[in-house]
Protein backbone atom coordinates (compact mmCIF):
# COMPACT_ATOMS: atom_id res chain seq x y z
CA UNK A 1 0.00 0.00 0.00
CA UNK A 2 1.59 3.56 -1.21
CA UNK A 3 2.21 5.67 1.68
CA UNK A 4 2.36 9.43 1.56
CA UNK A 5 5.25 11.99 1.56
CA UNK A 6 3.92 12.92 4.88
CA UNK A 7 4.11 9.52 6.44
CA UNK A 8 7.61 9.15 4.89
CA UNK A 9 8.83 12.43 6.52
CA UNK A 10 7.37 11.30 9.94
CA UNK A 11 8.38 7.86 10.42
CA UNK A 12 12.03 9.71 9.40
CA UNK A 13 12.36 12.30 12.34
CA UNK A 14 13.54 10.15 14.78
CA UNK A 15 17.44 10.49 12.31
CA UNK A 16 17.37 14.59 13.59
CA UNK A 17 18.13 13.40 17.23
CA UNK A 18 21.62 12.17 15.79
CA UNK A 19 22.30 15.93 15.33
CA UNK A 20 21.81 16.52 19.28
CA UNK A 21 25.35 16.25 20.90
CA UNK A 22 25.29 14.29 24.57
CA UNK A 23 21.66 12.28 22.81
CA UNK A 24 22.72 11.40 19.04
CA UNK A 25 22.54 7.37 19.98
CA UNK A 26 19.09 7.30 20.98
CA UNK A 27 17.26 7.35 17.93
CA UNK A 28 19.15 4.09 17.13
CA UNK A 29 17.47 3.07 21.28
CA UNK A 30 14.31 4.35 20.13
CA UNK A 31 13.72 2.70 16.94
CA UNK A 32 15.33 -0.77 18.14
CA UNK A 33 13.27 -1.00 20.82
CA UNK A 34 10.05 0.13 18.96
CA UNK A 35 11.31 -2.50 15.83
CA UNK A 36 12.32 -5.33 18.32
CA UNK A 37 16.11 -5.17 16.84
CA UNK A 38 18.76 -5.57 19.47
CA UNK A 39 21.33 -4.48 17.10
CA UNK A 40 19.87 -1.38 16.52
CA UNK A 41 19.58 -0.53 20.19
CA UNK A 42 22.85 -1.63 20.96
CA UNK A 43 24.64 0.55 18.07
CA UNK A 44 22.35 3.27 19.95
CA UNK A 45 24.00 2.94 23.67
CA UNK A 46 27.42 2.27 21.98
CA UNK A 47 27.33 6.10 20.44
CA UNK A 48 26.54 7.12 24.20
CA UNK A 49 29.19 6.01 26.08
CA UNK A 50 32.09 7.65 25.10
CA UNK A 51 29.77 10.60 26.08
CA UNK A 52 28.70 8.52 29.34
CA UNK A 53 32.49 8.12 30.23
CA UNK A 54 33.91 11.64 29.20
CA UNK A 55 31.53 13.19 31.70
CA UNK A 56 32.29 11.11 34.34
CA UNK A 57 35.70 11.38 34.03
CA UNK A 58 35.52 15.24 33.87
CA UNK A 59 37.95 15.71 37.00
CA UNK A 60 41.15 13.95 34.83
CA UNK A 61 40.95 16.30 31.82
CA UNK A 62 43.32 14.37 29.71
CA UNK A 63 41.50 11.05 29.74
CA UNK A 64 37.56 13.22 29.37
CA UNK A 65 39.46 15.01 26.80
CA UNK A 66 40.13 12.06 24.83
CA UNK A 67 36.72 10.36 25.35
CA UNK A 68 34.67 13.99 24.45
CA UNK A 69 37.15 13.54 20.94
CA UNK A 70 35.59 10.01 20.73
CA UNK A 71 32.26 10.60 21.24
CA UNK A 72 32.42 13.58 18.39
CA UNK A 73 33.88 11.03 16.21
CA UNK A 74 31.15 8.67 17.31
CA UNK A 75 28.61 11.33 16.69
CA UNK A 76 29.27 12.21 13.28
CA UNK A 77 29.50 8.20 12.51
CA UNK A 78 26.08 7.96 13.79
CA UNK A 79 24.96 10.78 11.56
CA UNK A 80 25.81 8.68 8.36
CA UNK A 81 24.39 5.22 10.09
CA UNK A 82 21.23 6.74 10.76
CA UNK A 83 20.60 8.39 7.29
CA UNK A 84 21.72 5.06 5.78
CA UNK A 85 19.37 3.38 8.51
CA UNK A 86 16.81 5.68 7.45
CA UNK A 87 16.82 4.82 3.52
CA UNK A 88 15.91 0.54 4.64
CA UNK A 89 13.63 1.68 7.42
CA UNK A 90 11.56 3.57 4.49
CA UNK A 91 11.94 0.56 1.85
CA UNK A 92 10.86 -1.97 5.35
CA UNK A 93 7.82 0.00 5.80
CA UNK A 94 6.74 0.44 2.16
CA UNK A 95 6.98 -3.37 1.68
CA UNK A 96 5.47 -3.97 5.01
CA UNK A 97 1.61 -4.73 6.04
CA UNK A 98 1.31 -2.06 8.07
CA UNK A 99 -0.97 0.46 8.23
CA UNK A 100 0.48 4.01 8.93
CA UNK A 101 -1.65 5.50 11.67
CA UNK A 102 -3.51 8.93 11.55
CA UNK A 103 -2.25 12.30 11.96
CA UNK A 104 -4.46 12.38 14.96
CA UNK A 105 -3.42 9.16 16.19
CA UNK A 106 0.51 9.86 15.94
CA UNK A 107 -0.38 13.37 17.72
CA UNK A 108 -2.34 11.33 20.59
CA UNK A 109 0.68 9.35 20.61
CA UNK A 110 3.17 12.20 21.06
CA UNK A 111 1.21 14.32 23.48
CA UNK A 112 1.26 11.07 25.74
CA UNK A 113 4.82 11.05 25.71
CA UNK A 114 5.61 14.21 26.24
CA UNK A 115 6.35 12.77 29.80
CA UNK A 116 9.67 11.50 28.39
CA UNK A 117 11.13 15.33 28.20
CA UNK A 118 11.34 15.70 31.73
CA UNK A 119 13.95 12.68 31.46
CA UNK A 120 16.05 14.96 30.13
CA UNK A 121 16.30 17.38 33.12
CA UNK A 122 19.01 16.73 35.31
CA UNK A 123 17.96 16.42 38.89
CA UNK A 124 14.66 15.53 37.93
CA UNK A 125 14.97 12.90 35.53
CA UNK A 126 13.22 9.98 37.57
CA UNK A 127 10.14 11.99 37.78
CA UNK A 128 8.87 11.44 34.32
CA UNK A 129 8.53 7.36 35.19
CA UNK A 130 7.22 8.33 38.24
CA UNK A 131 4.39 10.20 36.73
CA UNK A 132 4.02 7.32 33.95
CA UNK A 133 3.93 4.63 36.60
CA UNK A 134 1.32 6.22 39.19
CA UNK A 135 -0.88 6.92 35.77
CA UNK A 136 -0.05 3.14 34.82
CA UNK A 137 -1.15 1.77 37.91
CA UNK A 138 2.53 -0.01 37.88
CA UNK A 139 4.42 0.36 40.59
CA UNK A 140 7.78 -1.00 38.87
CA UNK A 141 8.18 1.88 36.64
CA UNK A 142 7.37 4.50 40.40
CA UNK A 143 10.36 2.27 41.74
CA UNK A 144 12.75 2.53 38.77
CA UNK A 145 12.05 6.38 38.93
CA UNK A 146 12.82 7.04 42.49
CA UNK A 147 15.78 4.86 42.00
CA UNK A 148 17.32 7.41 39.10
CA UNK A 149 16.66 10.02 41.93
CA UNK A 150 18.09 8.99 45.47
CA UNK A 151 22.16 9.50 44.16
CA UNK A 152 20.87 13.11 43.21
CA UNK A 153 18.89 13.44 46.66
CA UNK A 154 22.37 11.49 48.47
CA UNK A 155 24.77 14.23 46.84
CA UNK A 156 22.96 17.52 47.84
CA UNK A 157 22.23 15.86 51.50
CA UNK A 158 26.14 15.17 51.78
CA UNK A 159 26.83 18.67 50.31
CA UNK A 160 30.20 19.06 52.58
CA UNK A 161 31.21 15.48 52.44
CA UNK A 162 33.24 15.64 49.54
CA UNK A 163 34.19 11.83 48.58
CA UNK A 164 30.52 10.70 49.45
CA UNK A 165 28.99 13.66 47.07
CA UNK A 166 31.71 13.66 44.06
CA UNK A 167 30.38 9.17 43.82
CA UNK A 168 27.05 10.09 44.46
CA UNK A 169 27.03 12.97 41.33
CA UNK A 170 29.10 10.23 39.28
CA UNK A 171 26.19 7.28 39.96
CA UNK A 172 23.73 9.98 39.17
CA UNK A 173 25.23 11.23 36.08
CA UNK A 174 25.29 7.48 34.67
CA UNK A 175 21.50 7.01 36.08
CA UNK A 176 20.57 10.18 34.18
CA UNK A 177 22.00 8.80 31.37
CA UNK A 178 20.00 5.11 31.99
CA UNK A 179 16.88 7.05 32.88
CA UNK A 180 16.68 8.74 29.44
CA UNK A 181 17.17 5.16 27.35
CA UNK A 182 14.62 3.75 29.83
CA UNK A 183 11.82 6.20 29.15
CA UNK A 184 12.60 5.78 25.60
CA UNK A 185 11.98 1.98 25.85
CA UNK A 186 8.75 2.84 28.17
CA UNK A 187 7.05 5.29 25.65
CA UNK A 188 7.69 2.92 22.45
CA UNK A 189 6.23 0.10 24.05
CA UNK A 190 3.71 -1.96 22.17
CA UNK A 191 0.27 -1.19 24.08
CA UNK A 192 -2.31 -4.16 24.17
CA UNK A 193 -6.11 -3.21 22.43
CA UNK A 194 -7.57 -4.76 25.56
CA UNK A 195 -5.67 -2.12 28.27
CA UNK A 196 -3.37 -3.21 30.82
CA UNK A 197 -2.64 -7.34 30.58
CA UNK A 198 -1.72 -7.03 34.57
CA UNK A 199 -5.06 -5.70 34.98
CA UNK A 200 -6.87 -8.79 33.20
CA UNK A 201 -5.34 -11.28 34.01
CA UNK A 202 -3.10 -10.72 36.98
CA UNK A 203 -5.33 -9.43 39.57
CA UNK A 204 -7.37 -12.36 41.58
CA UNK A 205 -10.84 -11.70 43.66
CA UNK A 206 -10.31 -11.32 47.08
CA UNK A 207 -13.73 -12.77 48.13
CA UNK A 208 -12.84 -16.40 48.86
CA UNK A 209 -16.29 -17.59 47.24
CA UNK A 210 -15.87 -15.35 44.13
CA UNK A 211 -12.03 -16.50 43.99
CA UNK A 212 -13.41 -20.32 43.84
CA UNK A 213 -16.09 -20.03 40.88
CA UNK A 214 -13.19 -18.13 38.91
CA UNK A 215 -10.69 -21.17 39.50
CA UNK A 216 -13.83 -23.53 38.33
CA UNK A 217 -14.55 -20.77 35.62
CA UNK A 218 -10.70 -20.96 34.49
CA UNK A 219 -10.49 -25.03 34.49
CA UNK A 220 -13.96 -24.62 32.22
CA UNK A 221 -12.25 -22.03 29.82
CA UNK A 222 -8.83 -24.30 29.72
CA UNK A 223 -10.61 -27.44 29.09
CA UNK A 224 -12.66 -25.29 25.82
CA UNK A 225 -9.85 -23.27 24.99
CA UNK A 226 -7.10 -26.15 25.13
CA UNK A 227 -5.86 -25.94 21.83
CA UNK A 228 -6.38 -21.53 21.61
CA UNK A 229 -4.99 -18.63 22.15
CA UNK A 230 -3.04 -17.81 25.26
CA UNK A 231 -4.44 -16.12 27.95
CA UNK A 232 -2.81 -12.68 26.95
CA UNK A 233 -3.94 -13.21 23.17
CA UNK A 234 -7.51 -14.01 24.33
CA UNK A 235 -8.57 -10.43 23.09
CA UNK A 236 -7.23 -10.86 19.45
CA UNK A 237 -8.31 -14.35 18.76
CA UNK A 238 -12.38 -13.17 19.70
CA UNK A 239 -11.28 -10.01 17.17
CA UNK A 240 -10.23 -12.14 14.67
CA UNK A 241 -13.35 -14.62 14.76
CA UNK A 242 -15.44 -11.61 14.64
CA UNK A 243 -14.02 -9.93 11.48
CA UNK A 244 -14.10 -13.46 10.06
CA UNK A 245 -17.79 -13.86 10.88
CA UNK A 246 -18.23 -10.46 9.27
CA UNK A 247 -16.37 -10.61 6.48
CA UNK A 248 -18.79 -12.93 4.73
CA UNK A 249 -21.43 -10.97 4.19
CA UNK A 250 -19.59 -7.80 2.97
CA UNK A 251 -18.38 -9.35 -0.02
CA UNK A 252 -21.32 -11.01 -0.90
CA UNK A 253 -23.23 -7.84 -0.37
CA UNK A 254 -20.68 -6.01 -2.66
CA UNK A 255 -20.44 -8.89 -5.29
CA UNK A 256 -24.28 -8.85 -5.13
CA UNK A 257 -24.33 -4.84 -6.20
CA UNK A 258 -21.83 -5.85 -9.09
CA UNK A 259 -23.63 -8.40 -10.62
CA UNK A 260 -26.49 -5.83 -10.92
CA UNK A 261 -24.56 -2.74 -11.89
CA UNK A 262 -22.34 -4.67 -14.35
CA UNK A 263 -24.03 -8.42 -15.88
CA UNK A 264 -21.45 -10.45 -17.05
CA UNK A 265 -20.21 -11.33 -19.00
CA UNK A 266 -19.02 -7.18 -19.62
CA UNK A 267 -15.38 -6.58 -19.20
CA UNK A 268 -15.82 -4.30 -16.25
CA UNK A 269 -18.01 -7.16 -14.35
CA UNK A 270 -14.52 -9.66 -15.02
CA UNK A 271 -12.49 -7.15 -13.48
CA UNK A 272 -14.23 -5.74 -10.65
CA UNK A 273 -15.10 -9.10 -9.59
CA UNK A 274 -11.19 -10.21 -9.92
CA UNK A 275 -10.55 -7.26 -7.38
CA UNK A 276 -12.86 -8.99 -4.99
CA UNK A 277 -11.80 -12.29 -5.51
CA UNK A 278 -8.11 -10.93 -4.61
CA UNK A 279 -9.24 -9.19 -1.24
CA UNK A 280 -11.19 -12.73 -0.47
CA UNK A 281 -7.69 -14.20 -0.98
CA UNK A 282 -5.32 -11.43 0.88
CA UNK A 283 -8.24 -11.49 3.87
CA UNK A 284 -8.37 -15.12 4.73
CA UNK A 285 -4.60 -15.28 3.77
CA UNK A 286 -3.86 -12.43 6.26
CA UNK A 287 -6.54 -14.76 8.76
CA UNK A 288 -5.20 -17.86 8.44
CA UNK A 289 -1.39 -16.23 8.96
CA UNK A 290 -2.78 -14.50 12.49
CA UNK A 291 -4.60 -17.67 13.79
CA UNK A 292 -0.96 -19.57 13.42
CA UNK A 293 0.53 -17.08 14.89
CA UNK A 294 -1.99 -17.46 18.20
CA UNK A 295 -1.21 -20.99 17.59
CA UNK A 296 2.38 -20.77 17.60
CA UNK A 297 2.83 -18.36 21.07
CA UNK A 298 3.11 -20.17 24.26
CA UNK A 299 3.80 -16.63 26.05
CA UNK A 300 3.64 -13.44 26.06
CA UNK A 301 5.65 -11.03 23.69
CA UNK A 302 5.34 -7.46 22.72
CA UNK A 303 6.35 -8.07 19.23
CA UNK A 304 4.42 -10.72 18.68
CA UNK A 305 1.41 -8.13 19.95
CA UNK A 306 2.77 -5.55 17.52
CA UNK A 307 2.04 -8.33 14.83
CA UNK A 308 -1.38 -8.97 15.55
CA UNK A 309 -2.37 -5.68 16.21
CA UNK A 310 -1.29 -5.13 12.52
CA UNK A 311 -3.02 -7.72 11.27
CA UNK A 312 -6.36 -6.74 12.74
CA UNK A 313 -5.55 -3.31 10.89
CA UNK A 314 -5.18 -5.04 7.54
CA UNK A 315 -8.38 -6.99 8.11
CA UNK A 316 -10.35 -4.14 9.11
CA UNK A 317 -8.81 -1.91 5.92
CA UNK A 318 -10.10 -4.48 3.64
CA UNK A 319 -13.84 -4.62 5.14
CA UNK A 320 -13.75 -1.16 5.34
CA UNK A 321 -12.25 -0.88 1.49
CA UNK A 322 -15.17 -3.32 0.59
CA UNK A 323 -17.69 -1.27 2.56
CA UNK A 324 -17.16 1.66 0.65
CA UNK A 325 -17.13 0.13 -2.74
CA UNK A 326 -20.97 -0.69 -1.16
CA UNK A 327 -21.61 2.47 -0.93
CA UNK A 328 -20.03 3.74 -3.94
CA UNK A 329 -22.24 0.80 -5.85
CA UNK A 330 -25.82 2.16 -4.55
CA UNK A 331 -24.69 5.49 -5.42
CA UNK A 332 -23.89 4.00 -8.85
CA UNK A 333 -26.69 1.89 -9.86
CA UNK A 334 -28.77 5.10 -10.39
CA UNK A 335 -26.63 5.51 -13.28
CA UNK A 336 -26.90 2.83 -15.45
CA UNK A 337 -27.63 4.09 -18.79
CA UNK A 338 -24.18 6.87 -18.10
CA UNK A 339 -20.91 6.08 -19.01
CA UNK A 340 -19.93 8.17 -16.06
CA UNK A 341 -18.47 5.89 -12.99
CA UNK A 342 -15.08 7.39 -12.73
CA UNK A 343 -15.53 7.68 -8.83
CA UNK A 344 -16.30 4.20 -8.19
CA UNK A 345 -13.04 2.47 -11.01
CA UNK A 346 -10.72 4.85 -9.21
CA UNK A 347 -11.88 3.20 -6.19
CA UNK A 348 -11.78 -0.69 -7.19
CA UNK A 349 -8.04 0.44 -8.22
CA UNK A 350 -7.25 1.75 -4.68
CA UNK A 351 -8.84 -1.35 -3.33
CA UNK A 352 -6.94 -3.58 -5.88
CA UNK A 353 -3.55 -1.74 -4.86
CA UNK A 354 -4.12 -1.66 -1.19
CA UNK A 355 -4.69 -5.82 -1.66
CA UNK A 356 -1.91 -6.20 -3.92
CA UNK A 357 0.33 -4.87 -1.86
CA UNK A 358 -0.47 -7.08 0.98
CA UNK A 359 -0.41 -10.15 -1.18
CA UNK A 360 3.14 -8.95 -2.50
CA UNK A 361 4.07 -8.87 1.08
CA UNK A 362 3.21 -12.27 2.26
Amino acid sequence: MSRTIFQKITSSLWILISFIPFFNGLGFVYLGNKRANSSWFLEGLLYELPWIVGIITISNISLASLFITLAVLAQIVSIIRSIMLGFNYQKILDKSSEIDKSFGDKLGDLINSLWVLISFIPFLNGVGLIFKGKSSSKKSWIIEGMIYEIPWIVGFLTWNIQLIRFIAFEIAVVFYFVSIVRSIMVASEVKPLYGNENDSFSKEPKDKDTREAKIEEEKTVDVEDNDGAIPAFHFYEKKFKDLEDIYPSKEKNTMELIERRFAPPQLTYTRFKKVVDDSHETFYSQLNSAYNILDLSTEYSSKVEEELKNKIVVLNSIIKGLDKLSEELVLNISQVESESYDELEELFDEFSRVTSSVKNYE
